[in-house]
């Protein structure tokens, strides 16, 4: 009425002043007569009539208007007798793993921790009852004047609680609680299959002061447990969200993918009359990065130590280079899997593979210290036959004597030996041995042995060396022929067979199969000018015939040799190798077999690590 009142006042005649004045005062009655605009209030409904609380203080007030509420007693057990436990549901939303701390085995989650109970004492009536609300919703500070269960984490570490709290209450008195929490939890971590690895994290809820007798704790929807070993694995324990990790795959054992989220039932056990639900989820490692870092680089470090093996033994420093190297690379990746892993004695397979290619890098690096050994043992045997054919004339003179005298090789070489000189031979040899001051008025005639008045044997060199011109050191690589065939000269009559000869000139470098030692056997002796049999392997050679073949036993190994190429045995080809290539021929072999078993025993051997 006022409103029109005023809108009848003609506008016209009035001066400007007035006018604003009108207009500030038809302001509020435009507005109330303007229509709503839904557009700016989607979904609106008439407000229906209700009775009871429709906000949390009114909530509070109704809840005071009832009766006191005493927080510290527990909720009814449905009956208001008090008689049985209260059961609080529990649950954890897990939103993320942040840490998996593989050291001190320790899994720090983020997510939200549900737990759910009833409690018949803050009831309210519903919508459907005639009542306001479904649910009282309460946040942070509002929902510290209600019954909560005190539970707490078995295997806390560290727990950081955010300030994000909802708390509902429903019609029925049913309550429901989520709180935000950053948890750090004590989980073994068995890392004997890694990189292979699979674990379990596990989260044990318990009531700090309540037992069986007075609450009960079980997983979401799960069964309460009935004896000493729980109600075993039941409900949803942990619901989790999306998950993604460059080293960790999610819920590897419920048949979901992580991308997609997954559900895993609890654990309820009773320990001491207690309630313990482990709420649990497994995760695997990706192993890629140690399969990339680790095992590939192992094995072609390994290929490394295989290449020296085609190296000539000569190069010492490549080769050196090429067994040495891997080893310390070898070592470098064992100390690589064990930085982030904890120095313990638990066997782990990634360490298991890394130390025995480790000791196959070192068997290859002791291959070439043997290859070395042999090598210098090779070198003096080529220079004691190198001896015997700088002393080639004095053999020649030695034979020719024999052929004189009608006597053997042997016979004549023990007459070049030095004997004992005669008393007359003493007297001289040691006047030519000593100088005497012939000033110095004190001196002793000399004697054989440079001592006064005393004469000793001694030796000197025979006649018939000095007679025909040989010298000690030209005989004594005749001498080193002599006992290397009379040690292999088994029977002792005075000729070697062609197996025995080949023992005999590996003490002069020379290394030949026993089919070409016959077949240099037989060129020597027709070259002279003897006849040989058709069957070559019942060749024989006496001393002189063996001394005379050393003086020019290289005008034959290579034809000998060639003669017996293409399809040999084995056993022919190793006896016409030298010790230091044998050892490179078998380790070529040797090598690749070792690595080859060793990757298939690991990875068949992986399960039960």
């Amino acid at each position: 009425a006022a409103c029109a009142s005023i809108s009848r006042v003609p506008l016209v005649h009035a001066s400007m002043a007035h006018r604003h004045l009108l207009i500030f005062a038809l302001l509020p009655c435009w507005a109330a007569a303007a229509p709503v605009n839904e557009a700016a209030c989607p979904d609106t409904t008439a407000v229906p009539s209700c009775t009871g609380p429709t906000s949390v203080e009114e909530y509070w007030v109704q809840l005071a208007s009832q009766g006191h509420y005493d927080k510290s007693k527990r909720p009814a057990c449905g009956n208001s007798t008090f008689a049985g436990p209260t059961v609080v549901e529990v649950q954890l939303y897990l939103t993320q793993v942040n840490e998996v701390d593989q050291k001190l085995g320790q899994v720090t989650v983020n997510g939200y921790m549900r737990s759910w109970w009833h409690d018949p004492r803050l009831a309210f009536r519903s919508e459907a009852e005639g009542g306001c609300l479904d649910a009282v919703r309460m946040a942070g500070a509002d929902a510290e004047g209600i019954w909560e269960p005190d539970l707490y984490f078995d295997n806390l570490v560290s727990l950081h609680t955010h300030e994000s709290r909802l708390l509902e209450i429903y019609p029925d008195g049913g309550v429901w609680k989520s709180e935000q929490i950053t948890l750090t939890v004590k989980s073994p971590i068995s890392l004997g299959k890694l990189p292979y690895d699979m674990h379990t994290a596990r989260i044990v809820v318990a009531s700090y002061s309540q037992d069986i007798s007075l609450m009960r704790v079980i997983p979401r929807g799960g069964a309460v447990g009935r004896s000493s070993s729980g109600g075993g694995r039941s409900g949803v324990g942990i619901i989790a969200a999306p998950l993604s990790s460059s080293v960790w795959a999610f819920g590897a054992e419920e048949g979901h993918h992580a991308h997609r989220g997954f559900e895993t039932p609890a654990l309820v056990e009773i320990k001491f009359s207690w309630d313990y639900v482990t709420l649990e989820f497994h995760y695997s490692r990706m192993p890629k990065y140690y399969v990339d870092q680790v095992i590939l680089p192992s094995l072609l470090f390994l290929t490394v130590s295989y290449i020296q093996f085609w190296v000539d033994p000569a190069a010492a420093p490549a080769r050196a280079a090429l067994a040495v190297i891997p080893v310390l690379i070898q070592r470098t990746l064992s100390n690589q899997v064990y930085s982030s892993l904890p120095e313990g004695s638990q066997r782990m397979w990634l360490s298991d593979y890394v130390s025995v290619t480790m000791i196959l890098s070192v068997l290859a690096a002791c291959e070439f210290g043997a290859v070395q050994f042999f090598q210098m043992q090779e070198k003096r045997r080529a220079a004691k036959l190198a001896g015997i054919q700088k002393a080639g004339q004095v053999a020649q003179k030695l034979f020719n004597v024999c052929r004189q005298d009608g006597a053997t090789v042997l016979e004549v070489l023990s007459k070049c030996h030095a004997c004992e000189a005669s008393d007359d031979q003493d007297i001289v040899a040691g006047a030519n041995a000593h100088i005497v001051d012939e000033e110095a008025p004190d001196a002793a005639e000399p004697t054989a042995s440079g001592t006064s008045g005393t004469i000793m044997p001694c030796r000197i060199k025979s006649e018939r060396a000095v007679r025909y011109g040989m010298s000690e050191a030209d005989l004594m690589f005749i001498k080193y022929a002599q006992i290397v065939f009379e040690r292999f000269d088994q029977d002792r009559s005075g000729h070697c067979h062609p197996s025995e000869v080949r023992r005999s000139l590996k003490y002069f470098n020379i290394f030949l199969s026993t089919f070409a030692t016959a077949s240099m056997m037989g060129m020597f002796l027709r070259d002279e000018g003897e006849r040989t049999p058709f069957d070559e392997m019942k060749l024989t050679l006496t001393f002189e015939q063996f001394t005379r073949l050393l003086s020019k036993v290289e005008n034959y190994t290579i034809h000998a040799k060639a003669c017996h190429r293409g399809s040999v045995s084995m056993v022919a080809k190793m006896q016409g190798l030298a010790p230091s290539k044998r050892c490179d021929f078998l380790a070529r072999a040797l090598f690749l077999v070792a690595v080859s078993l060793m990757v298939t025993v690991f990875y068949l051997l992986r399960p039960l690590y």
